[in-house]
């Protein structure tokens, strides 16, 4: 018998069918219930799906199995034919070597490197590679601060892949995740076939067959943005020898799921930001210094926002004349222009929080938590905008005051990762501040600037030999006081101000 194996033939019409429909082999993938590794290999000739498969292509494509080239090739009958007719031929027996299992679903690596993300990382790999709870780590913050980049980074990482020897899953989870289908994957790449994963009819007894399946493996399995605590919790299916690591926007998850281990994700400091933004555009860095230095004050350090301001800067900056970088600076002004940046995704790694015709902006990313939010606690964030924005804070009862709301709604946007707490005062990043802004209406905004007035008003009178708690509220109340000039509420401008002239000199 020849040893030479005929060449793979693609099927090329299964490939014009899918790109008829405007659809990757992902989505293909998610479509029938497969990977889109299985859906890559048949286009590439390289297996054949089975009669199940075929049968979902056909219906997918409303096509025959003719039409989309497959049936059998001429190869593979004359195999089965050759193995009919001499069915006491050898067989080799090839010996089972384990295999390391890197999950397609892994991101790739950004062009750029991380930024100021030392610490986090060393601090990471410390507690995965610790035993029991110490595996298991979970890393909360605020949407764009980069716990997915990290988490891609530690994937690839050649330190962790050496030490989680059997391989790394990965499960995207946001708002609306596709649980079976992730679990598909994870099931074929380490075994289980897809036959054996149908017959299994709940998400219980899928976790439980990858449970079992990876046994005494060595691995990491990371847990990307999770919205909900139990699908969370579904994933968390390794073995005594794996580590779990979680990703998502809201502390109750992070804190339940690490059992004391969450590391709280920050901001960029002004040197790394800048630092980010010299990566990207170089070039404008150098000549605009001081502009770039309040664009970066204007985010606070948001890795995300930083990310969408350079590669928009460098796209102006390119092959055009130094008017265009100055035009975008300016443009970069306003908050509504910085939140509405926006770069489309590569399909095959669409944001998990965003559905995937959705391009990625400020905007999007802190809009999928709004639109979760009940009525009384979108009203409650819109009106917290009237307080100057991060590093400015503010006391509960100012907040209740000013909202007009109660303790509940400060607790579910706290819940949420939309308002910041250090358990006495609380903070509201600048991105989420100028989102707010723009969502308020005109009534809204009018009636929270009056109770903002009114409130600091008392409070100064209150307080006015309390320099020390004036202190503290300082920034709040020329904030309250330059709204009330702003919206003609002289008297009670001109009584802070003479209140205040004693502790101002």
């Amino acid at each position: 018998m020849p040893t030479s194996e005929t060449p793979h033939q693609p099927r090329i019409h299964l490939t014009e069918a899918r790109v008829s429909y405007n659809l990757s082999q992902q989505e293909v993938a998610d479509d029938i219930g497969t990977t889109y590794v299985n859906v890559s290999r048949w286009e590439r000739g390289i297996t054949r799906p089975n009669p199940y498969f075929r049968r979902k292509l056909c219906a997918l494509f409303n096509k025959t199995e003719e039409e989309l080239d497959l049936l059998q090739t001429r190869s593979e009958r004359a195999s089965k034919r050759a193995a009919v007719a001499a069915p006491n031929a050898p067989v080799v027996q090839v010996p089972v070597v384990p295999q390391t299992i890197h999950d397609p679903a892994i991101p790739l690596l950004p062009a750029i490197q991380l930024i100021g993300r030392e610490g986090d990382l060393a601090l990471i790999k410390q507690r995965l590679k610790g035993s029991g709870n110490m595996a298991l780590t979970a890393l909360n913050g605020l949407p764009g601060v980069g716990k997915t980049a990290l988490s891609v980074a530690l994937a690839h990482d050649s330190e962790m892949r050496e030490f989680f020897k059997d391989g790394i899953l990965w499960a995207g989870l946001g708002p609306q995740p596709n649980l079976p289908g992730i679990f598909s994957r994870w099931g074929n790449l380490l075994g289980i076939s897809f036959a054996e994963m149908t017959k299994l009819g709940s998400d219980e007894a899928r976790a439980k067959a990858i449970r079992t399946a990876i046994g005494n493996r060595t691995m990491l399995i990371v847990i990307d943005d999770a919205w909900k605590l139990e699908e969370a919790l579904a994933f968390r299916v390794g073995g005594n020898n794996c580590a779990h690591l979680v990703t998502t926007r809201f502390p109750n998850i992070a804190s339940h799921m690490a059992l004391g281990n969450a590391i709280n994700i920050r901001e960029l400091g002004e040197s790394e930001s800048i630092s980010l933004l010299n990566l990207l555009a170089p070039q404008v860095i150098y000549r605009e210094q001081q502009k770039v230095h309040d664009l970066v004050q204007a985010v606070g350090g948001l890795p995300l926002a930083l990310t969408l301001i350079g590669n928009y800067l460098r796209k102006q900056a390119y092959s055009g004349p130094a008017r265009r970088i100055t035009s975008a600076l300016e443009r970069l002004s306003s908050a509504e222009v910085r939140l509405k940046l926006k770069e489309p995704h590569i399909p095959a790694e669409s944001h998990p929080s965003l559905p995937n015709e959705q391009s990625l902006s400020i905007q999007s990313i802190i809009a999928v938590t709004d639109q979760l939010l009940d009525e009384e606690a979108r009203r409650t964030l819109y009106a917290l905008s009237v307080f100057p924005p991060k590093p400015n804070t503010f006391s509960e009862e100012a907040a209740m005051a000013v909202a007009a709301c109660s303790t509940d709604e400060l607790d579910a946007l706290s819940d949420a990762g939309m308002l910041e707490s250090n358990g006495e005062r609380y903070q509201l990043h600048q991105v989420i501040s100028d989102y707010a802004l723009l969502q308020i209406s005109d009534d809204q905004l009018t009636s929270a600037q009056e109770r903002l007035i009114a409130y600091y008003a008392d409070y100064v009178e209150e307080h006015k030999k309390d320099y020390e708690q004036l202190e503290e509220e300082s920034s709040t109340i020329e904030a309250a006081l330059e709204i009330a000039y702003e919206v003609g509420e002289v008297y009670e401008f001109i009584k802070g101000y003479a209140l205040l002239h004693h502790f101002y000199c």
